[in-house]
């Protein structure tokens, strides 16, 4: 049971109050095993379908039209 004055007080990740989420679990990841670029520059959304519009667009392939 806790009592009102540790209620009010920010826990280690700055939150505070009655209704206050559970502690997240401590879990990183080492630099390594992150893969940053994929995550920042993702490849596989529709940057190739709009590559390849483009492409046929500016080359002026008229067939599907």
């Amino acid at each position: 049971m806790t009592v009102e004055s540790e209620t009010n007080e920010p826990n280690e990740f700055g939150f505070a109050g009655g209704a206050t989420a559970p502690q997240p679990e401590r879990h990183r990841e080492s630099a390594d095993d992150v893969d940053a670029e994929r995550i920042a520059v993702p490849s596989d959304d529709l940057t190739g379908a709009i590559s390849d519009g483009l492409d046929r667009a500016t080359q002026g392939d008229d067939s599907d039209r």
